[in-house]
């Protein structure tokens, strides 16, 4: 897994700094050109809300809820996002002859990042930060400070893949208690694309390599968005979560599925 993620940051360096058409003063035919942005900017997002219940043999309540803001400015790109979610099952206590409600899952995650634009509005430098509380997962908290070098590649209309990289630095707690920080590089590709008229594919990836043998982390996240009636839609989600070194018998690799509503602005 090191090699692979050796090799995803590569490429995406060599991406980044390749020859942009972009750079040109005139866009190629196939995109758009970029709407101007007022003095106040633009400002876009979306609350996202799922949940599960069930009962009779089995007990369980799960709720799902995320949300972000990008605020686009002249000259700053600005993105701040929230994940969460809680689920709880009632179990059968054999020795009590009851029912115990039992958390099952408990994580939360906010992150916020600001591209300041160069050029064309297309490169851009970026300063993020991150942090992430898991319960139940290898890692109980895991946070990481970054900043480097950033590329929309590709734009049209409201379609877009953005490409970034650059160095930072991690803590992480694992679910033993042991703390360890360090050195990383971090790299990131975010793609949002127009399949249909009123469907939409997302793509992020997202990873820090650790520089002086640590734990790797990668994180991914996939979903289709349908639009239902005006500003409310219909997501499905799939989320894994990668880290190289867990302890114990832990696995390395954790993946959720998911549907939720969606309310955009």
């Amino acid at each position: 897994m090191r090699f692979f993620l050796i090799g995803i940051s590569v490429a995406l360096m060599l991406s980044l700094y390749g020859v942009q058409a972009s750079e040109t003063e005139a866009l190629p035919d196939s995109e758009e050109p970029l709407q101007p942005i007022g003095f106040f900017g633009t400002v876009t997002g979306s609350v996202e809300l799922g949940f599960l219940l069930t009962s009779g043999n089995t007990d369980s309540f799960a709720i799902r809820a995320n949300s972000e803001l990008v605020h686009d400015l002249q000259y700053f790109r600005n993105k701040y996002q929230l994940h969460s979610l809680i689920q709880k099952n009632n179990v059968l206590d054999n020795n009590a002859n009851e029912k115990r409600r039992v958390t099952t899952a408990n994580r939360y995650g906010f992150s916020g990042q600001s591209n300041y634009k160069l050029v064309t509005g297309r490169e851009s430098i970026f300063g993020r930060g991150s942090y992430s509380y898991d319960r139940f997962g290898a890692f109980r908290e895991q946070a990481t400070l970054a900043a480097g070098y950033g590329n929309r590649m590709y734009e049209q209309l409201e379609s877009y893949l953005d490409l970034e990289t650059g160095p930072g630095f991690s803590y992480q707690r694992s679910a033993a208690g042991n703390n360890n920080s360090g050195a990383i590089w971090f790299f990131a590709a975010n793609m949002d694309y127009a399949l249909f008229e009123n469907v939409r594919f997302r793509q992020t990836l997202e990873g820090a390599l650790s520089l002086n043998g640590e734990n790797s982390t990668l994180l991914s996240r996939s979903s289709i968005t349908a639009k239902i009636i005006d500003k409310l839609s219909m997501r499905f989600n799939f989320v894994l979560r990668h880290n190289s070194r867990p302890e114990g018998a832990l696995r390395k690799t954790d993946s959720e599925t998911s549907a939720s509503l969606v309310y955009t602005f």
